[in-house]
């Protein structure tokens, strides 16, 4: 894309994916627990 013959040019962009799914499964699957802990206050 801006000239630049490197192999691992993807792994950041990668890497981004990854951090996007983790986070989307984490606060999906945390969702619920969060409400319960507000209603013990």
């Amino acid at each position: 894309m801006f000239g630049i013959d490197d192999p691992f040019i993807i792994l950041p962009y990668l890497l981004s994916v990854v951090c996007v799914v983790f986070a989307a499964w984490f606060g999906l699957k945390y969702w619920n627990k969060d409400d319960e802990k507000d209603e013990t206050r």
